[in-house]
């Protein structure tokens, strides 16, 4: 296995949502506060996720521990985690092996962050305060300022989406949005940049619509947000077209995206 970033925590936002590495050749992104096995974990879902790690790879746990730079013990710890995903299959004599995720799982996941997303983004247009209205709207400067003047659009578009979620004041919701939001890499936007564009008209609505308190509208902008950005990394990492039907229920807004 080529030499790999060390487990050293950088300048990661932490909080709700995902974390996993920069650009290929860049350097990790990593929860702060995490334990050597979460920040194993993340390190190993986002390249199963990105599809550098494909269905069948082998990971061995020296190996894997030597490019982390880390020890043999929070590597087994973290396949356990990622087992318990799905993500990885790990047997007492074959070891480990990247299962990865169908077409139909990551529709599912990304129909689920949708719904939650919506959920937290209709909550916070009930319960936003001004001050909190503020700051989403300065981070969704922050991620139009990143796109235009090159900068890092990963943790703007990040702390943009954790905003929103804190101004739902849901402890659980946001929970579960952290938990689910895990399938999503962190390089994301390199996979697939054709979502930024879309992702800043999306944002702008977005914001709209928590200004004004309309719950039913956030919701479904939201919705459609995550949907789009599904689809087209199901295009990216499959070669096909999302599964029909996969996706919030009909009437929230975001089947027709579907």
């Amino acid at each position: 296995m080529a030499a790999g970033p060390s487990l050293a925590v950088t300048s990661a936002p932490a909080g709700d949502g995902q974390a996993g590495d920069e650009a290929a050749g860049g350097p990790r992104r990593l929860r702060l506060g995490a334990t050597a096995r979460d920040r194993v974990a993340d390190v190993l879902r986002d390249e199963i996720m990105s599809g550098r790690f494909r269905p069948g790879t082998r990971i061995d746990l020296d190996e894997t521990a030597a490019w982390l730079g880390t020890s043999r013990t929070p590597v087994r710890e973290a396949c356990l985690t990622l087992q318990f995903e799905g993500l990885v299959h790990v047997a007492p004599r074959s070891g480990v092996t990247v299962v990865g995720l169908s077409q139909r799982d990551v529709e599912d996941n990304f129909a689920l962050i949708a719904l939650l997303s919506g959920a937290a983004a209709a909550w916070a247009a009930e319960r936003i305060s001004g001050p909190d209205l503020a700051e989403v709207r300065r981070l969704a400067a922050d991620v139009r300022t990143a796109v235009e003047a090159g900068g890092d659009l990963k943790t703007a578009n990040f702390l943009f989406h954790r905003a929103i979620n804190r101004a739902s004041h849901s402890v659980r919701l946001i929970a579960l949005i952290r938990q689910t939001g895990r399938i999503i890499p962190w390089s994301f936007f390199d996979m697939v940049p054709e979502q930024v564009g879309c992702a800043l008209r999306e944002h702008d609505d977005i914001v709209d619509a928590l200004a004004a308190g309309n719950a039913a509208r956030a919701r479904r902008v939201s919705e459609e947000h995550v949907v789009s950005a599904g689809q087209l990394l199901v295009s990216r990492l499959f070669g096909a077209e999302p599964v029909a039907g996969a996706g919030p229920a009909s009437g929230t807004g975001a089947g027709a995206v579907r």
